[in-house]
């Protein structure tokens, strides 16, 4: 499950910023946002595994959104940093939200893209209903679970990025660029792993992961897209009161609406990057935002 592959960015000497992505993704989708970032900074990513140029997980296992957490840690010793900010979209944000919380401090500034959506994957529901949609249906469709990949031409993945995710083909590119494994003749397989589409969540209250998140927070800029998809009402609701909670109860705590989709650091870096770069460059040492 060792990433193969990072990415960097900006100046070796510089600030430490680990650069986490989302489910199904890549580290290739920040690389539009790096564009109009200081580059006085050392930006380093890596395909999460069973993404990108990654090994997956082993074959057999149910994987839950936390096997991606300790991660974090191994790629932080491998490039020496005891303390470092972490940029992360969606999953990936939920993956440092938790990563912090078992590793208070490592963490000095944390940047969330539109977290949200991941964290509504969270909440509770009744154990059986968790445990079909989560557990039995992957045993039950095991071996599709863990063998079966859709070829395409390079124009149906094109085609199918674009039409998922909302983005043009140019940023479908992108997000492809590091996805897709040649079999033949203009035949290609995705090198997400299956099991990716149904990962199990951790299934407890929302009081729980305040209480989790809002422990030893860091300076925290989270970027909230206005174009939401996805979620019921309830959950919607439950992540909404979680982080406006902590936005009023922890210092230096921001939410910053931008307008766009899921995607906007990708589609649209320029709404996002002079949030951030102002944020990287504030002195927290006395400071509230």
């Amino acid at each position: 499950m060792w990433p193969k592959h990072f990415v960097s960015w900006g100046n070796p000497r510089g600030d430490p910023i680990l650069l986490i992505h989302g489910r199904q993704d890549s580290v290739a989708t920040y690389i539009p946002l790096l564009e109009l970032l200081p580059d006085k900074y050392y930006y380093v990513g890596y395909d999460m595994p069973g993404h990108g140029k990654s090994d997956a997980f082993p074959i057999g296992v149910k994987l839950s959104r936390l096997h991606f957490t300790p991660v974090i840690e191994y790629v932080a010793k491998h490039l020496g940093w005891t303390t470092f900010t972490c940029m992360a979209h969606s999953m990936g944000g939920e993956q440092a939200m938790f990563y912090n919380a078992i590793n208070p401090g490592q963490i000095k500034k944390l940047i969330l893209l539109d977290v949200g959506l991941s964290l509504q994957r969270l909440q509770m529901v009744p154990m059986n209903e968790y445990y079909k949609s989560f557990y039995d249906a992957h045993y039950v469709d095991y071996h599709k679970q863990i063998s079966e990949r859709k070829a395409y031409s390079k124009e149906e993945a094109l085609k199918a990025v674009v039409k998922a995710r909302g983005v043009n083909r140019e940023q479908a590119e992108i997000i492809l660029s590091r996805n897709l494994i040649e079999i033949g003749d203009d035949r290609f397989v995705l090198s997400w792993d299956n099991r990716l589409k149904l990962l199990a969540p951790s299934n407890y209250p929302k009081e729980y992961y305040y209480e989790l998140f809002s422990r030893n927070s860091p300076p925290t800029l989270l970027l909230r897209a206005t174009e939401e998809r996805g979620g019921s009402a309830d959950r919607i609701q439950a992540v909404k009161e979680i982080l406006t909670k902590m936005e009023e109860n922890c210092g230096n705590f921001l939410i910053v609406s931008v307008t766009g989709g899921h995607d906007v650091h990708l589609t649209n870096p320029e709404r996002c990057a002079k949030h951030i770069s102002e944020f990287l460059d504030k002195d927290f040492g006395k400071s509230k935002l």
